[in-house]
């Protein structure tokens, strides 16, 4: 067995980078890139940016890592304004039992939700700072931001990962193990053509707008249902993935049909910056060299089965 390649957040050059280009050069680039099948359990490594916001050793809701010590999710999974009762699991692929010698939770120190949030927007974002950086590693490593107002082609490959439910019937018991699902977009026309329709018989209408994102089940997977709040929805851009949109209220299962709504980050890109990013101490970023790295750090590569 042998490594391919070296993994994006080892430096291959011998003079030190900017730590911010360095953290650009990182997210969005796991060390696992291959084995991803849609509807079925994820691997050690793919989904690196995948963590679970805590209550004790309670799993609320599905974050994801966006820097050294922020994550974003909905504001509606930290609705307590006491930090001490959230905690951030971060390097795992299960959600119950204690944390492992793999694995940390780390405390929460500072909650900013969006001022939608406020107004009893149910799809609001926030994020969390986390009361020290993380080690980034095979396994723990931010995803990308979007650009700004950027428009994603229905066309994209994009991904929703989660620890919900696996089939159409709500009384199967969740996934405890992270869970991974293509989804073909849909255009917001079409999202908001059914909801119309929606609204008329049951009177529930989500707010479909430049701010939401809508996808469809793909047909060959119609007994899937992956995606509960905050859950991401990643999109494929170039040759990194980026935080295309999040789950902003729970799927339902039984009607197949039902697109499903994100909140759009790109649309909230620059309130996540001045809120988190701008505040991301890059110079604790770490910079590996290759040339005279110890063993023992490249073990973790070849035990995750790079080819």
């Amino acid at each position: 067995m042998h490594v391919s390649h070296i993994p994006p957040f080892l430096s291959l050059g011998t003079e030190e980078e900017e730590p911010e280009n360095l953290f650009k050069s990182i997210c969005g680039r796991p060390a696992v890139s291959t084995g991803i099948a849609s509807g079925m359990e994820a691997n050690v490594g793919q989904w690196p940016w995948q963590v679970s916001i805590r209550h004790g050793l309670l799993h609320v809701c599905a974050a994801t890592l966006i820097s050294q010590r922020w994550v974003l999710t909905v504001a509606s999974c930290l609705r307590s304004k006491d930090t001490r009762k959230y905690g951030v699991l971060v390097g795992s692929l299960q959600v119950v039992g204690r944390p492992d010698s793999k694995t940390t939770i780390i405390p929460v120190s500072r909650i900013i939700p969006h001022p939608e949030f406020q107004e009893n927007i149910s799809s609001a974002i926030a994020v969390a700072e986390l009361a020290y950086p993380v080690s980034f590693s095979p396994v723990i490593l931010p995803i990308c931001l979007p650009s700004s107002g950027v428009q994603l082609k229905n066309s994209t490959s994009c991904w929703v990962i989660g620890w919900s439910y696996s089939g159409i019937y709500q009384y199967r018991k969740p996934s405890y193990t992270l869970k991974e699902l293509k989804v073909p977009l849909t255009d917001l026309q079409t999202c908001s053509d059914y909801y119309q329709k929606e609204t008329l018989l049951h009177r529930v209408k989500p707010n479909i707008s430049e701010a939401r994102i809508c996808s469809k089940l793909p047909e060959e997977q119609m007994d899937q249902c992956i995606g509960s709040r905050g859950d991401p929805l990643m999109c494929h851009v170039e040759d990194f993935w980026v935080l295309a949109g999040v789950v902003s209220w729970g799927l339902n299962c039984i009607r197949i049909n039902e697109p499903r709504v994100y909140t759009n980050i790109s649309f909230y890109k620059s309130w996540i910056e001045k809120s988190a990013i701008s505040h991301t101490d890059f110079s604790s970023t770490p910079c590996l060299e290759v040339s005279g790295l110890p063993l023992v750090m490249l073990l973790p590569l070849i035990f995750l089965g790079l080819p």
